[in-house]
């Protein structure tokens, strides 16, 4: 009896466990919602992150007003990062940059990298703007 309490409770758990994953997830709605625009005042700079695609992991360059900050993220922990940001981050909504470096010893890995990224902030609904390395 105890044991099919336990395995109710966990069955009515699940789908409240993967509703809070979507939302978390939908991070274009998230900015959204949080009128990001409020954190960009003038005369500061008003960056949004910027992925900088190398052969082994993201360069990722985000502002506090015109003060940069910079992190180095392997491909596997892009969509968390970037899903952990906080919403001033993002002052000019849900649009963020990428470019591929133009210091190059592996093209391939630049590539795939880059689709990588491209996919990922495609899926949490950002809109990209490509760059190109130069």
């Amino acid at each position: 009896m105890r044991h099919s309490i336990y395995a109710l409770a966990l069955i009515l758990m699940l789908p409240a466990c993967k509703t809070k994953r979507q939302e978390s997830s939908d991070l274009r709605a998230r900015i959204n919602v949080a009128r990001t625009f409020q954190y960009c005042h003038q005369p500061e700079a008003c960056f949004n992150p910027h992925i900088l695609v190398v052969e082994t992991e993201y360069d990722i360059t985000t502002f506090a007003g015109n003060k940069p900050y910079h992190a180095r993220v392997r491909p596997q922990g892009l969509r968390d990062y970037l899903l952990a940001l906080p919403m001033n981050a993002w002052p000019q909504g849900p649009i963020i940059g990428i470019t591929p470096s133009d210091d190059v010893m592996d093209w391939p890995s630049i590539q795939w990298n880059l689709e990588q990224a491209q996919r990922i902030c495609h899926s949490l609904s950002l809109d990209v703007q490509f760059r190109p390395g130069g």
